[in-house]
């Protein structure tokens, strides 16, 4: 039997057609589906002629999730060792997709601002909640002391936080990260974080984020962030002065 013909008996063996419609048989699960690219991926998209997959699109995602999943800490390490082979080629790849959109972005959001100023008010207002912070400088000086002057999260020391806008690499302050995203602005829901953890955790719960499946979880680190959360911080709380009122004097004529 020459190429061509083992070519045509496969694939009359995992082909067929019903009124006018080609099914095609999964090498898998055995199941016969539409010979389409909803229940197909192509071998190759720059290639067309080259068909489908053998297998349905189903058990492609099945076995990559599966492989995913029991590689995940060697998938892990090489993306990490790419990152940093190609880190300022990321970065300024990156800074160009920026550039290249920023106007078309801005106009858009300008005009979506425009139409919706109810919710743009929301928005401000709940943002300006959820970002300032009520400590004053030494509060949080003493915040990053307690931590050793690290991110209470990963542990990254404060002379290595570097962060890059516009191309430019500069060391950073850390961010004044809520432990509870809807929790009060006070040292008592304060922590230093890193900008990778800031980004990281966003709006999530601690409990959730920060667990043994986060890379940057440890026991150690866990504890004290909840020793200075329910306690120590009210060893660094500094009295606050009040506000004095000046009252305006009448001017006499």
């Amino acid at each position: 039997m020459t190429r061509e013909e083992r070519k045509q008996w496969y694939y009359e063996q995992t082909h067929k057609i019903i009124d006018g419609v080609v099914y095609k048989q999964c090498s898998k699960c055995g199941e016969w589906k539409l010979e389409t690219i909803e229940y197909f991926y192509m071998r190759n998209k720059s290639k067309p002629e080259l068909g489908f997959c053998s297998e349905c699109s189903d058990c492609t995602r099945k076995d990559s999730l599966n492989y995913h999943y029991e590689n995940r800490d060697g998938l892990i390490a090489k993306k990490r060792i790419w990152y940093q082979e190609n880190r300022e080629k990321e970065i300024e790849r990156d800074r160009q997709h920026r550039l290249e959109n920023l106007e078309y972005h801005q106009m858009k959001d300008r005009k979506w601002r425009e139409n919706n100023p109810e919710k743009t008010k929301k928005y401000s207002i709940y943002r300006y909640l959820h970002k300032k912070h009520n400590i004053n400088n030494q509060e949080w000086e003493n915040c990053k002391k307690y931590f050793d002057y690290k991110c209470a999260y990963c542990g990254l020391p404060i002379e290595e936080h570097y962060y890059t806008r516009n191309g430019i690499t500069k060391l950073g302050d850390f961010h004044k990260e809520h432990f509870n995203h809807n929790g009060s602005n006070g040292l008592e829901n304060c922590v230093p974080s890193c900008g990778n953890c800031n980004s990281s955790k966003r709006k999530k719960n601690f409990e959730e984020w920060y667990n043994i499946n986060n890379p940057r979880h440890s026991i150690e680190k866990y504890d004290k962030i909840i020793k200075w959360i329910i306690e120590d911080h009210k060893l660094y709380i500094e009295e606050k002065k009040p506000k004095r009122i000046y009252k305006r004097k009448n001017k006499i004529n």
